[in-house]
């Protein structure tokens, strides 16, 4: 993090404090747990008591001072610490720790790309950083920090080496798109995806579309606006000046030709051929923005396909694993699950040349008044697909009507009989992050 004065946070963040030290800033943290006097030599930091419907952080700020922390942002004087010169009081900290990271961002003359979606913004960050960064030194989100939490403690890891920045956006509620819109300003949005997800927050697809338009709504007029050409909710901006669609038939960037050669997918766009990292066919739609975008930024064809045929850093996201004792291959995307998730990586898994297939499924969750009849839906699809052996876990997935149901996962650990596959298994471990599936992929690539 580039270093910034006490004076310049409480200036960008309307806070009011008596520190009048010239203490230059250069660690942010919202947990106190993090803060440990031993590993922050050389290192001023500040910590944000942020609230939550479970939590206060302002009970956690006499820790955080104690253990390094050379200022707190608050919001009222916290328990057992005296008004004193180590607080900034604002009116919101959460709103504060936004306001730091518009004012910190602002510091750096780069390119920003945005990205939200349903369904595949991680995937498609990771393919735009990867091809990019055969040219550039590219800072991008870590892990899951697309929250209003996350993406302004993302953003502080920006400095001065950095030539790009590729950031995701994500939200479950009305109005988070728009704050985090605001607060990183991309010079480039995109959207992949407008599926059933968080439908527990926004009622029905139509929702989810507004929400996720925001990120286009609210960047400025002159930025370029990407999206899968597919959601017809967007159709109406094809041919629009500074917009620019992809996907299958009339669009901007037309894909055709989709074949498996030699394990990996190949493909034509706008009649130039690539290849991708495996045989996923909906990773293709994740892989068109990086190719978009590598041609922004004047990356040759061959330094594209170098990029795109690195493997992304991803955990639990479709993530590919092998069991080399037993000869499976563990296929996990346990970080989120909706239905039109839940139906790519059934596709998937129907896809892959191993000789037994399973599927070992878990709730989609916030779907709201509709999660049975979503899940119905997914349980009349697996009826279809006529998979070797289908096991559900949670209350939802009973709909999904498996061959064998657990109420848990605990359940379903515990019982180590369950842990039998065939060689030549592809194994589908898939469900809503609550649920903790991964501790079903530890057991399988153990």
């Amino acid at each position: 993090m580039k270093e910034i004065s006490i004076k310049e946070i409480v200036t960008a963040i309307n806070g009011k404090t008596g520190n009048k030290a010239d203490i230059l800033v250069n660690r942010i943290f919202t947990d106190s747990r993090k803060i440990n006097e031993r590993d922050l030599k050389n290192i001023n930091s500040i910590f944000f008591a942020l609230k939550g419907e479970n939590y206060d952080g302002h009970n956690f700020v006499s820790e955080a001072l104690k253990n390094g922390a050379q200022i707190a942002v608050v919001e009222y004087t916290p328990p057992n610490i005296r008004k004193d010169k180590k607080l900034i009081y604002v009116d919101n900290t959460l709103t504060a720790l936004g306001k730091l990271a518009k004012y910190y961002k602002k510091q750096f003359e780069l390119p920003v790309v945005g990205i939200t979606g349903s369904v595949g913004k991680t995937l498609t960050k990771e393919f735009i950083a990867n091809v990019l960064s055969i040219k550039y030194n590219v800072h991008k989100t870590k892990g899951n920090f697309n929250t209003v939490v996350g993406l302004p403690l993302s953003i502080f890891d920006m400095n001065n080496s950095h030539e790009i920045s590729i950031l995701e956006l994500g939200t479950n509620r009305f109005g988070e798109i728009k704050s985090l819109t605001q607060i990183c300003d991309p010079n480039i949005s995109i959207i992949t995806s407008i599926g059933e997800s968080h439908l527990e927050f926004f009622q029905d697809i139509e929702g989810v579309f507004k929400e996720k338009f925001d990120i286009f709504k609210y960047s400025s007029e002159r930025s370029l606006k990407i999206f899968n050409g597919d959601i017809k909710f967007l159709h109406e901006y094809k041919g629009c000046e500074n917009y620019i669609s992809y996907g299958i038939g009339n669009n901007d960037f037309e894909l055709s030709s989709i074949d498996l050669e030699n394990e990996r997918l190949s493909f034509k766009l706008n009649d130039e051929s690539y290849f991708i990292f495996n045989n996923g066919k909906h990773n293709i739609f994740n892989a068109i923005p990086a190719i978009i975008l590598g041609k922004e930024f004047g990356l040759t064809h061959k330094e594209i396909q170098e990029g795109l045929l690195q493997k992304p850093e991803i955990n639990l996201r479709m993530e590919i694993l092998h069991n080399k004792i037993n000869d499976w291959m563990i296929i996990a995307d346990c970080y989120n699950a909706n239905p039109v998730s839940m139906r790519a990586a059934l596709s998937y898994l129907v896809s892959t040349h191993n000789l037994y297939k399973f599927a070992i499924l878990g709730d989609m969750l916030e779907l709201g008044d509709k999660s049975i009849e979503f899940h119905k839906q997914i349980g009349n699809l697996l009826e279809k697909m006529k998979l070797n052996r289908v096991i559900s876990i949670g209350e939802l997935s009973r709909e999904f009507n498996s061959s064998n149901h657990y109420n848990s996962i605990d359940e379903f650990v515990g019982n180590t009989g369950n842990f039998h596959f065939p060689k030549q298994s592809a194994i589908l471990v898939k469900g809503s992050r609550a649920l903790e599936m991964e501790k079903i992929v530890e057991r399988l690539v153990d």
